[in-house]
């Protein structure tokens, strides 16, 4: 029996140290072992209002890193639409979250179609939002403002989503 706490110390040595250079050859955190879901893709139109949840997938010109999220709400009544947009990038130091709002004005609202306009909302880019009222769909496209001497990246994204 006296060799019993001595066998104890060993093993757990040997588990210590095996743990430790597998964390080594393949680190692992906390936060890389987490899978990120987005937002139901959902467009929803009622009394005037509406509501859009979903996620950018680019289409066109630069993509950012990271998986995004966008809350975007519109007012017939105000002609304007609010987008909170989220975004978690991952890094082997971890991740980030990066927050943006964007402040639309409507442009144009039927009942298949709304145009709203966000302009010099990137710097001196515009940023367009379209929705497609009858196939629930939404599509976001961005250029340099009209203004002289704006220069930027031209490009476009649909609206997705994750199942529940």
């Amino acid at each position: 029996m006296r060799y019993l706490p001595y066998i104890a110390i060993a093993l757990a040595s040997s588990l210590l140290s095996a743990s430790a250079t597998l964390w080594y050859a393949a680190p692992k955190t906390a936060e890389s072992s987490h899978s990120v879901t987005r937002p139901p893709l959902k467009v929803e139109h009622q009394n005037g209002n509406l509501l859009i949840w979903g996620g950018w997938e680019t289409t066109k010109g630069y993509q950012a890193p990271g998986i995004n999220a966008v809350e975007i709400r519109c007012d017939t009544a105000s002609s304007r639409c609010i987008e909170a947009y989220a975004s978690i990038l991952h890094h082997t130091e971890g991740e980030d979250l990066e927050a943006q709002v964007f402040d639309y004005v409507v442009q144009n609202w039927t009942e298949t179609e709304m145009l709203a306009v966000a302009g010099q909302a990137m710097g001196c880019l515009d940023r367009r939002l379209i929705v497609d009222l009858v196939a629930q769909q939404a599509r976001l496209e961005w250029s340099p403002s009209a203004e002289a001497g704006c220069e930027g990246d031209i490009g476009a994204a649909v609206l997705g989503g994750d199942p529940l």
